[in-house]
């Protein structure tokens, strides 16, 4: 399922007009793929693309498109394939965030050095597991960690991340988290302690009655009891569904602080 998946994004971001790069890391390839905006004036502001837990879902071209509309260059990287993995939802540890930081942090300087981007307006998005990438990318501790020079993410976006091991440490750039107020495998209460805890630097939006995977409107809600949920009395469990009205709130919620934190070029038009 996952192996069809990817390849009808590349032909769908092919015929978009996509480049196509193979990126390096610890002299394993990094596959990530390039959608550039249409219409709109060089150098773009780009967005970091992480997926989540179960690999790259039909959300992710839906977002690559949305943020091309608006001005925005998008990458998005794949992190299981390349070793060997198909899913995590399951264990965790088969890509641990360690290695999903790295591959994030590679591929902004891989982004970074393209002179059709904007360094200083590179954001971080990421969905379920990639939105916990996110938070740990935008963490004091970890960006700490970077060499001086190091190119550095100027804001994040996180749908429905586990906000629960974040909060001792303050972040970095702007972040947005936004998350289903039904979800149950990564509650909402944890990120909005984290929006009280540091105000407007993180802000939370919670969508009523809207569950995990709230942005792929056409799942039906199913229960996955084999997934892997830290917040759940057994350790097990989790259920998903889409929302079309969450969904289209996560839009205008996105494109506005986007706007706010990183504007877009002027059109080309």
């Amino acid at each position: 399922m996952k192996a069809r998946c990817w390849h009808h994004w590349l032909a769908l971001l092919a015929l978009m007009g996509a480049a196509l790069p193979a990126w390096s890391t610890g002299g394993s390839p990094l596959h990530a793929l390039m959608l550039p905006p249409q219409n709109f004036q060089a150098p773009y502001p780009a967005v970091l693309l992480l997926h989540g837990c179960s690999g790259v879902e039909r959300n992710i071209p839906m977002w690559q498109a949305f943020l091309s509309s608006k001005g925005y260059a998008s990458a998005v990287v794949e992190s299981f394939q390349r070793r060997g993995v198909q899913e995590i939802c399951t264990n965790f540890n088969r890509v641990p965030q360690r290695e999903r930081l790295n591959d994030a942090y590679t591929a902004l300087t891989a982004l970074a050095a393209r002179t059709d981007i904007d360094p200083k307006r590179v954001a971080i998005m990421g969905f379920s597991n990639g939105g916990g990438t996110v938070l740990g990318a935008l963490n004091r501790l970890i960006e700490s960690q970077l060499p001086p020079g190091h190119a550095r993410f100027s804001a994040g976006v996180a749908l429905y991340p586990d906000c629960s091991a974040f909060g001792a440490v303050p972040m970095t750039a702007p972040i947005l988290t936004l998350i289903g107020q039904a979800d149950d495998w990564t509650p909402a209460k944890y990120c909005e302690g984290l929006s009280q805890k540091w105000g407007a630097s993180f802000q939370t939006i919670v969508y009523p009655g809207a569950h995990h995977s709230f942005d792929m409107p056409d799942l039906p809600r199913h229960f996955m009891g084999s997934a892997r949920n830290l917040h759940s009395s057994s350790g097990y469990g989790a259920t998903v569904e889409g929302s079309p009205r969450a969904l289209t709130q996560a839009k205008i919620d996105v494109e506005a602080f986007l706007a706010r934190t990183m504007p877009a070029s002027a059109s080309a038009r």
